[in-house]
């Protein structure tokens, strides 16, 4: 009977599963790095498969069932569920914590609510590449896009916080997977650009915004009228109703390497067919008197002398045509100021122009104590400016 009975508790301890991280309910921790993501389960011991999480997410401990031993966490966008010890790797570090840890700068959680003065602050950011995943390139080949781990971003995060939105706009993310893990979802809503993958992408370079879920925000339809070669990218549309005014906004991204008069080939073939049909959409809105705004990375020097394309589109025709940049006469400040002109822009109808405050204009550099890894945050910078709509 002894033999059995350690023979018996023997086979017990080698069965059951040693795990080296040490953690409980309240702690955040990194999961495992997966390229298939971590299966999340409805209950402790169910099987079934509610959803995953991204390998190497961020998470925080709810409760440990202490029969199954499986863990109930919770990820930054409150999406919650049971997954199994074996996914967690390590104790994790917060963003925005003040622990002295690499992200201990990072600003607090904003609030969803308006500003106090009353104030809109709208923005645009090109992304670089933003793939939904951990270590994954939207492209490959002998110049390979960015990849990124879990801190980065949470550091993306953290500048978002920093320069705190109502309204931004971004280029460049793989979908809302990928948006949803840059900006507090309990503080955002999301709308993204439904364009499909174009061959030869591990992922998409998709148009969208993030918006406060407090906003009164309506979203529209993509304007695919610019993929004018099936692979280029949508527009993404929401209409905001504020204080009594309705107001338009696009986020686009234009065909890239045909920035200024100079410039020739094919990439400028392409541009110039996609800047007619931005400049119709322009003039259909002008027509009907709607306010609008046209937000994003539109790969050309408008502020340079003479410029073709801001030529063609600032017409003036219909009088509610007649735009304006906010980058016009404005100074660059991103990373050390590589390159000397904006190719990021807010542009406003003649309506719109009218809600501006032209001196809140703002281009969000890049701390230099992240100088090493400005290649994960963006390439670009955001532009940023505030509104009064009375």
């Amino acid at each position: 009977m002894r033999m059995f009975t350690i023979a018996f508790i023997i086979l017990v301890l080698i069965s059951t599963p040693v795990y080296a991280v040490d953690f409980s309910p309240g702690d955040s921790v990194n999961l495992v790095e997966r390229d298939i993501g971590i299966p999340v389960h409805p209950g402790p011991g169910d099987n079934r498969i509610s959803f995953r999480f991204a390998g190497e997410e961020i998470v925080k401990v709810m409760s440990i069932d202490q029969q199954t031993t499986w863990v109930l966490v919770r990820s930054s966008d409150n999406r919650s569920g049971w997954i199994t010890q074996k996914y967690i790797a390590s104790i994790a570090t917060p963003a925005g914590d003040d622990n002295g840890g690499e992200l201990s700068w990072c600003p607090p959680k904003r609030s969803s609510q308006p500003h106090p003065s009353g104030r809109l602050r709208i923005a645009t950011w090109n992304m670089a590449n933003l793939h939904s995943q951990n270590g994954k390139a939207i492209f490959n080949g002998s110049d390979p896009s960015e990849t990124r781990a879990t801190t980065d971003y949470e550091r993306i995060k953290c500048y978002v916080r920093m320069f705190d939105p109502d309204i931004l706009a971004v280029q460049e993310v793989d979908g809302e997977e990928a948006l949803q893990r840059v900006v507090d979802t309990d503080i955002y809503n999301l709308h993204v650009s439904s364009r499909p993958k174009s061959p030869g992408l591990n992922g998409k370079q998709n148009t969208g915004f993030a918006y406060k879920k407090v906003l009164s925000v309506e979203e529209l339809e993509d304007f695919d009228a610019l993929n004018v070669t099936g692979g280029l990218r949508h527009g993404t549309q929401i209409r905001l109703s504020h204080n009594g005014r309705s107001v338009k906004l696009m986020s686009v991204h234009m065909k890239s390497g045909c920035f200024d008069n100079s410039s020739s080939g094919g990439a400028c073939s392409k541009l110039f067919q996609q800047v007619p049909v931005l400049e119709t959409w322009i003039d259909d809105n002008a027509e009907d008197n709607v306010p609008f705004i046209i937000l994003g990375d539109f790969n050309r020097r408008f502020n340079m002398l003479g410029d073709e394309v801001w030529a063609e589109i600032d017409d003036g025709q219909p009088t509610n045509a007649d735009l304006t940049a906010i980058t016009e006469n404005k100074s660059i400040s991103c990373r050390d100021n590589k390159f000397d002109k904006f190719i990021d822009h807010i542009v406003f109808d003649k309506m719109a122009w009218e809600w501006v405050e032209d001196s809140s204009f703002r281009h969000q550099t890049y701390r230099q104590q992240d100088k090493e890894v400005w290649g994960q945050i963006s390439d670009h910078c955001a532009v940023i400016v505030d509104l009064w709509i009375e």
